[in-house]
């Protein structure tokens, strides 16, 4: 037998439903890749909160019990074939904490998490006492789970893969939870931050306002830096790790020249700070420029506006360091 969910749409759910939207106005988001939600009721409740953004090729399922409290959350993520493919599933079971409200349930049910890699990786860790006891961590070799992109209203495939059996789904008649507006919606894709404007840092003569103070920038010479591997490792001059990683992006061995740029106070000649530090390796024209990366990081673990980075105490205007390699497509 079917369950039957009716599906109410908006920006989010935040514990109520965030800045309503019609189903037109819905289903014309899904169609551009842009994000919203769709909160699914079982008589009357909150039964799941599905978060969309096909762009950001993301999707998140969470499911709740009768009291409320969450049972699972599933992210998927967009594969290069297209489709999609589950990165990480959590679970709560509460059969043995009868009793226990919302607020508590998450930190004393048995929790168990899940993650895939589309290289076959799977990583599982069991916390049968949630945060009263021990965790056990393992790791197999396993392809995730695939679906294609469901189209909109057809989400019974998602509901499967978190637990549920079969469904209907339908539109709400009216929506029975409570609403507010808001001017941010309450949850964002995961759009890591890109290095950008990398080239403004070192662009002599250039002004900058921070903190409601005006910097002029400026660069300078700091040697060259040989590398005999082609490989490059970045971190707070003050701490520099004598065991420290190397980037998994390589240069051909040579020796190539360092530069800083320098942020000069306007109203204190006198003072001046370090705000990045470059690496010529290719005099090239830059198309775009991406990330470096460290064996083991992946972006797809990066949230809204997040990055890999280091700290830089010792770093003038810097408080945590990220390093951005030069991309040519063609």
């Amino acid at each position: 037998m079917s369950s039957l969910f009716e599906a109410v749409y908006a920006d989010g759910w935040d514990d109520e439903v965030v800045n309503p939207l019609t189903r037109a106005v819905a289903e014309a988001r899904d169609a551009a890749g842009e994000p919203y939600t769709v909160l699914l009721l079982a008589d009357g409740r909150r039964h799941a909160v599905i978060d969309i953004s096909w762009s950001d090729g993301y999707c998140r399922v969470e499911r709740f019990d009768a009291a409320g409290r969450r049972l699972s959350r599933h992210e998927l993520r967009g594969t290069p074939d297209g489709d999609l493919f589950l990165r990480q599933a959590r679970t709560w079971d509460g059969s043995a904490t009868p009793g226990v409200g919302a607020f508590e349930f998450p930190h004393v049910a048995a929790r168990h998490l899940t993650t895939y890699r589309l290289s076959g990786e799977r990583t599982d860790v069991d916390e049968p006492l949630g945060d009263r006891g021990s965790r056990h961590e393992s790791r197999s070799a396993q392809s995730p789970p695939r679906l294609p992109v469901p189209g909109f209203g057809r989400w019974q495939d998602l509901l499967g893969l978190a637990g549920d059996g079969p469904s209907d789904i339908v539109d709400a008649a009216r929506n029975p939870m409570p609403v507010r507006t808001d001017s941010r919606p309450p949850w964002r894709p995961p759009r890591p931050l890109r290095p950008d404007g990398i080239e403004e840092l070192f662009a002599t003569g250039a002004e900058r306002v921070i903190e409601g103070r005006r910097l002029r920038l400026s660069t300078r010479g700091a040697g060259s830096l040989r590398l005999p591997s082609g490989r490059l490792v970045a971190a707070d001059p003050s701490s520099l790790p004598y065991a420290g990683k190397p980037f998994s992006v390589t240069v051909s061995p040579g020796t190539y020249p360092v530069t800083v740029g320098l942020a000069t106070f306007v109203d204190d000649p006198g003072h001046s700070r370090v705000v990045a530090a470059r690496l010529d390796v290719t005099d090239r024209p830059v198309d775009r420029w991406e990330p470096a990366l460290l064996d083991g990081q992946d972006p797809i673990d990066l949230g809204y506006q997040e990055f890999f980075g280091f700290g830089v105490d010792a770093g003038g205007l810097l408080r945590r360091g990220h390093v951005a390699f030069p991309v040519r497509d063609r």
